[in-house]
């Protein structure tokens, strides 16, 4: 609980029950408001979802651009080691060949069982740890409709309205849950049609790994007109299909120490200055996995302050 739903824990922490901890929450809010926030962001009416204009690939893109030349493409880590004196001597595979950098500090916001490989040299215990962390496969599949095309019991006024579904397994249906993107986002769908994300797999249906691109399209459809596209809709547009064969990591019980335990390893072995992040540090929401960044740049600066009076 503690690991997946951290802020509903909390809030059972500091009120005794999850009503408590909302009351308290409110009024130490009321106490500690905020900074100012920044006008130049936009105003969404209370909880939302948000997204970029061009999709996700906005963000890492405007931050590689902010960046320069500083942001390596096609660089490969193949080792870490303790450099002689402080630091760490990091080797990468990369276009140009074989490459050494020396860092005081080094993050690690890999996956977890990618960190693992490249730890278990320095930290055996640290890279057990990290390996046990699952990840199950997830495939997203993307498919457009003529508005038509969707059940009238489905719409309101006229127009499929809403967030999406998500859909138990007691359903009978594979696919896990359905993002309506054309009704969420401006411009994701042309006019009289809709833009629908799909995702399909996860720890009860590893299955999908072997399924080919039109397999998937085709289990998906299946599944959309036994609830929201009418069965005798045409054929849909196949816009896209990524399958991830270890996706989200998930928070099971123990995760908390495990990722204790991998941290604890690396402190035992005096590797100072070498961090681990990313979502299964931070969590899996986007909002969290920023959050989470700022924090693991907030130890990196007080450990390089620290490092800078040695």
């Amino acid at each position: 609980m503690k690991a997946a739903f951290g802020k509903v824990w909390r809030l059972e922490e500091i009120g005794g029950s999850i009503i408590g901890g909302t009351i308290k929450a409110i009024q130490d809010k009321g106490k500690n408001p905020k900074p100012p926030r920044d006008p130049r962001l936009p105003a969404p009416k209370g909880q939302t979802v948000a997204s970029f204009r061009k999709g996700l690939a906005m963000l890492p893109n405007a931050i590689a651009s902010r960046l320069g030349s500083k942001v390596k493409l096609s660089w490969k880590l193949t080792s870490i080691t303790k450099a002689d004196n402080q630091g760490y001597v990091l080797g990468y595979e990369t276009p140009e060949g074989l490459v050494s950098v020396q860092a005081k500090s080094v993050i690690m916001t890999i996956p977890s069982y990618v960190a693992s490989d490249i730890l278990r040299p320095l930290s055996i215990d640290a890279a057990d740890a990290l390996s046990k962390f699952y990840y199950p496969p997830v495939a997203a599949v993307t498919v457009s409709y003529p508005k038509e095309a969707i059940r009238k019991e489905c719409l309101i006024d006229g127009e499929l309205q809403g967030f999406g579904q998500l859909h138990p397994r007691s359903q009978g249906v594979e696919t896990l849950g359905t993002i309506y993107s054309s009704s969420l986002f401006p411009n994701r769908a042309p006019a009289g049609r809709v833009l629908l994300l799909n995702y399909i797999g996860g720890s009860t249906n590893t299955g999908i790994v072997s399924k080919t691109e039109s397999d998937l399209v085709e289990a998906v459809d299946s599944d959309l007109r036994k609830m929201l596209i009418n069965p005798r809709a045409a054929d849909p547009l196949a816009l896209g299909v990524r399958v991830w064969p270890q996706a989200i990591p998930q928070f099971l019980i123990g995760h908390l120490d495990r990722l204790a335990a991998a941290k604890s390893a690396l402190g035992r072995g005096g590797y100072d200055g070498l961090f681990l992040g990313g979502n299964y540090v931070a969590g899996v929401a986007l909002g969290r996995c920023i959050e989470g960044a700022y924090e693991s740049a907030s130890q990196v600066s007080d450990f390089l302050t620290k490092y800078a009076y040695k």
